[in-house]
């Protein structure tokens, strides 16, 4: 007998999300993030430790398109609910700053990584990939974070957010650019590099305008509705609309939520819709957090991938507080808050995972070095939240 597909999902999703909880709980109780109690359930209970277990002939965790489904609508609802009350005066308050903390924060983790990497006898390609994972930021771990320490609306916070937003639309700027050097199995012409890296961030510009000028009128409509839950159905509706624009442009679909969020203004519909999201994220965000964890294949390691992954963790952490701190203190005046800038950026979460993913199905990328990434991603996605408490502890 055969589990379907759908049946497989909610079996997963029902034991990833319950003991995403109970973990949850404990790491709340031991003033710890509650995201980390989210992960570490993955990692636990995921098909590469105790979820490969076999139960009356069936896996006790099997992942499949459904659940990964599941786990990328959580990520788009996770930053939609970050962004939902940032205006776009706000986005552009802290635009010249974010610009150059995003922009820095790719560039130097990049260059690093990519220079490192070759220092350690990896193959070009390989490299060019790693350096491509290291841009990344995972901006769900660090509003998640920020939003349970009440502090996504502090001046850190919108940096550190809007600086995300930017590394991301880069990072995915410089991933573009890498896969068309492996697809072409050659190095790329400085021509070809700006104008994909223009064409990304044009696309982003206009998607962020149409969303400001339309989204505000069609939930401001909703709310003439008499039906009940029109504003958050609109709401919901803008959101993934924005979100599926973005992928079909080439973009990810979480910036494309991120503008939505920005472009609902109105403080009464922002209150609705934050609640609204909020009770969604109890269920999907969970779901995202575990399955990140669960990607971890603790199989796959060796020493030559341990060694890597230790240096690729150093370099991920001093790349990021390099690129992202060091601007970040100039521009906020004040050695700490620049520090916590700095941490906040250093998660690279799941665009570090599907970089990965795309340097192993492409062959550029062994099973060793793809080890290393993906453990690279995770290790920084655990320390960042710790240091992040840290940081916004108010000083004695």
């Amino acid at each position: 007998m055969e589990i379907s597909p759908v049946l497989r999902a909610i079996i997963d999703i029902s034991i990833l999300v319950f003991a995403a909880k109970l973990l949850s709980e404990l790491m709340l109780r031991i003033k710890m993030p509650s995201v980390l109690g989210e992960l570490f359930a993955g990692m636990i209970l995921g098909p590469f430790a105790i979820g490969g277990l076999v139960i009356f002939g069936f896996q006790l965790i099997e992942l499949n398109e459904i659940v990964f489904a599941f786990a990328e609508i959580g990520v788009i609802l996770i930053i939609f609910a970050a962004s939902v009350e940032m205006t776009l005066a706000d986005f552009r308050k802290a635009g010249m700053s974010s610009f150059i903390i995003g922009a820095a924060g790719v560039i130097v983790p990049f260059i690093l990584g990519f220079w490192i990497s070759l220092a350690l006898n990896v193959t070009i390609h390989a490299a060019l990939l790693i350096g491509a994972a290291l841009t990344a930021t995972s901006i769900a771990i660090t509003a998640k974070i920020l939003e349970e320490m009440h502090q996504l609306n502090s001046r850190e916070g919108r940096i550190i957010i809007n600086a995300a937003i930017i590394d991301d639309l880069l990072g995915l700027a410089v991933l573009a650019i890498v896969v068309s050097i492996l697809a072409q199995q050659t190095l790329f012409e400085v021509v070809n590099i700006l104008s994909v890296l223009g064409s990304v961030l044009g696309f982003w510009l206009i998607l962020l305008l149409v969303s400001a000028v339309l989204i505000p009128r069609f939930v401001h409509a909703s709310t003439l509705m008499r039906a009940k839950g029109s504003v958050e159905a609109a709401a919901t509706a803008a959101c993934f609309s924005c979100a599926a624009v973005a992928s079909v442009i080439g973009l990810s679909p979480i910036v494309g939520a991120f503008a939505a969020g920005i472009a609902i203004a109105e403080p009464k519909i922002i209150k609705r819709s934050k609640e609204y999201v909020e009770k969604i994220n109890f269920i999907f965000a969970p779901i995202f957090f575990s399955v990140v964890g669960a990607a971890v294949n603790f199989r796959a390691f060796t020493l030559h991938s341990i060694f890597l992954l230790i240096v690729l963790v150093l370099v991920g952490m001093v790349s990021k507080f390099v690129g992202c701190g060091i601007p970040a203190m100039a521009f906020l005046k004040e050695r700490r808050r620049g520090i916590r800038v700095g941490v906040g950026m250093i998660p690279r979460g799941e665009v570090g995972l599907i970089i990965a993913g795309v340097g192993l199905t492409s062959g550029a990328l062994t099973q060793d070095i793809y080890a290393a990434v993906v453990g690279m991603s995770i290790i920084t996605t655990i320390i960042a939240p710790i240091l992040l408490k840290h940081y916004f502890r108010p000083q004695s």
